[in-house]
């Protein structure tokens, strides 16, 4: 059995990283912070959990003044970096979600994550972390 070689075509993947960049990889790779969801404070923490148990879909809770945050797991949540979302936590007078969100923008990442598996960001950056129970 004889094999045609040139009718292989190598995947791009097959020549590294700047061949995946060629093919605009890039847009499929979001740019997420990634920080402990105990930047939050219990009240917030609790108060998004419970909206999310009573089955509100999609993330968008009328009760937070239409912030869209996601939780993917108990107390563990994922938020779009957008103006409303910034506009929305400092109407809601959650000045912890919002000075995270703006960390992420000033960073140019698309979303921020919460988990309690994450890091909390360096004191330097005064970033309170919060006691939950």
């Amino acid at each position: 059995m004889e094999m045609n070689n040139e009718s292989i075509t190598p995947a791009p993947w097959a020549h590294g990283p700047s061949a995946l960049q060629s093919v605009g990889l890039h847009r499929y790779i979001a740019r997420t912070l990634r920080v402990s969801s105990s930047h939050l404070p219990w009240e917030i923490a609790q108060q998004i959990h419970a909206e999310d148990q009573m089955g509100e879909t999609c993330g968008a809770f009328p009760s937070t003044g239409g912030l869209l945050i996601l939780e993917l797991d108990d107390y563990s949540w994922r938020a779009d970096v957008t103006a409303d979302n910034i506009a929305a936590a400092q109407a809601l007078r959650w000045d912890a979600l919002r000075r995270l969100l703006r960390l992420a923008q000033a960073y140019q990442c698309e979303a921020l994550e919460l988990a309690g598996d994450h890091l909390v960001l360096p004191a330097v950056l005064e970033f309170e972390v919060f006691p939950w129970p």
